[in-house]
């Protein structure tokens, strides 16, 4: 009873207990999803949650705020679905040029002790810092010159990382595809695909000993990786009506 009396008291439901019309079609879609997409964004700020819902007769984006459980849901044309996720993640044309080393293969622990010497590095002195970021890199694993030195400017120009994964039940009907991508965002250095660990990542199988491999990767090849995380008609569990 308290719960309906909520529902009720922020217009959700009316007097009769029936979901308003403006949200008949947004509840529709969360109850029973076709695709959903999750993003989950890490910077400054925290944690972000972002995504996407996408139901029979609507598609709905919807943006979270740092530290706050509610989100804001906006109907969307599927048309406009991978333009409304790139916005999210903040993608755009950095203009970025190849630096030496277009790939860099390592360990997750690696970039950990990169992160550690960061936070106990004095900002403000720019080439201490530097040199205690490639000191920590060099001696935690067996980076040399140039894929080291590309690292450790990564690292430094970093404004955070994105995870985007879509879910939907397979048209065999045997369970859940899952597909995602994780990206790097590094400003002026552009954007670092993480090709591993390869998404969709599950809990407790990544150790600081696991393959960390990065890619300097586009903005348009971005956009394609993008696209290419949400099915095709054949490939859901039955034709949806669009």
């Amino acid at each position: 009873m308290t719960a309906r009396n909520e529902l009720r008291a922020v217009g959700l439901i009316n007097n009769g207990d029936a979901v308003v019309p403006e949200l008949a079609d947004l509840t529709n879609a969360l109850a029973e999803p076709i695709v959903l997409v999750q993003i989950e964004i890490t910077g400054a700020q925290g944690v972000t949650n972002h995504g996407a819902v996408i139901g029979n007769d609507a598609c709905y984006v919807y943006e979270g705020w740092p530290g706050e459980p509610e989100s804001e849901y906006v109907r969307t044309d599927l048309s406009t679905l991978v333009w409304s996720l790139a916005r999210a993640v903040g993608l755009r044309d950095r203009d970025a040029k190849p630096p030496a080393a277009t790939s860099i293969t390592t360990t997750v622990g690696v970039m950990d002790a990169g992160f550690v010497a960061l936070a106990e590095a004095d900002i403000d002195d720019v080439e201490e810092t530097v040199e205690r970021l490639r000191a920590a890199l060099a001696a935690e694993g067996a980076l040399a010159d140039p894929e080291l030195m590309v690292l450790t400017h990564l690292l430094l120009q970093l404004n955070g990382n994105w995870r985007m994964t879509a879910a939907w039940n397979n048209r065999e009907g045997r369970g859940t595809d899952i597909r995602g991508i994780t990206v790097l965002d590094c400003g002026p250095l552009g954007y670092w695909l993480r090709e591993r660990p390869a998404e969709p990542i599950m809990p407790g199988t990544v150790t600081p000993d696991s393959e960390l491999r990065l890619v300097f990767t586009e903005t348009p090849r971005v956009w394609e990786l993008i696209t290419e995380l949400l099915p095709s008609l054949d490939q859901l569990p039955a034709p949806a009506g669009r």
